[in-house]
């Protein structure tokens, strides 16, 4: 019933998943290792599916040989997205996950976000992306990529109704996570309000895929829902999404 778009889980314990109703999840990459690491996590669980990507944090690692290397590991039959890609202009986490806002160059970011995006379109897989730029860029960068033939989704969507419009007409999902939860963003909650339920996923960016109950419990509360029903859509909108 349940759906994870965007996680970083280390052990799987499918029988708890199972038992909460969650029948769907993605694990993402973010830099070589995590993506090598989510592909065999996926070919390992059943419930569980792979993404490969280089994060933004990470971008200076976006070279020629690495991406023939995401190019090889997405020839998985588990692998169904490039994740976690993007851009981060406001702060960071260092090769020791440690916060900092010294951020990798812009426009090393945009050359490894669009040579991903790139990647995708050759796979033909969607792709979940990071945003943390300003503005509208990622969606114009979407645009002009021609992402939008293969799938595009909004990691950790927090932005405002006026942007998730712009999402939607141009055929983007919005993975609404755990920031809702916080109640402090009044535009992220209007815009979840605004926003059909066929074009919102659930995630948790987290070691706990269960989270997307209580995701999915506030996304119903401020649409009127039934946890349940947005639950069922949102895991029928990932497949879809996917391919699936």
């Amino acid at each position: 019933m349940y759906s994870e778009s965007h996680c970083h889980l280390r052990e799987v314990d499918e029988d708890s998943l199972k038992k909460a109703s969650v029948e769907l999840v993605l694990k993402a990459g973010i830099d070589m290792a995590s993506s090598e690491e989510a592909v065999e996590t996926a070919e390992e669980y059943g419930i569980v599916k792979g993404c490969v990507g280089i994060h933004p944090w990470f971008a200076d690692d976006y070279s020629p040989e690495n991406h023939e290397r995401l190019r090889e590991l997405a020839g998985s039959d588990e692998v169904v997205a490039v994740s976690e890609i993007g851009l981060d202009f406001f702060s960071r986490r260092t090769r020791q996950m440690e916060r900092s806002d010294v951020v990798i160059d812009p426009e090393i970011q945009r050359a490894a976000f669009r040579g991903q995006l790139g990647l995708a379109k050759e796979l033909g897989v969607p792709v979940l992306v990071h945003d943390r730029a300003h503005g509208e860029e990622i969606l114009d960068i979407l645009e002009e990529e021609g992402t939008l033939e293969i799938g595009a989704a909004i990691h950790g969507f927090g932005k405002g109704p006026g942007f998730a419009k712009r999402a939607v007409e141009m055929g983007v999902y919005l993975s609404i996570g755990r920031g809702l939860l916080r109640g402090e963003n009044e535009d992220l909650e209007e815009a979840v309000r605004q926003t059909p339920l066929e074009w919102l996923l659930t995630e948790t960016d987290s070691g706990d895929p269960t989270g997307v109950i209580a995701v999915s419990e506030k996304i119903a509360e401020l649409k009127g829902f039934t946890r349940d029903k947005v639950g069922l859509a949102a895991t029928r909108n990932l497949r879809k999404l996917l391919g699936l």
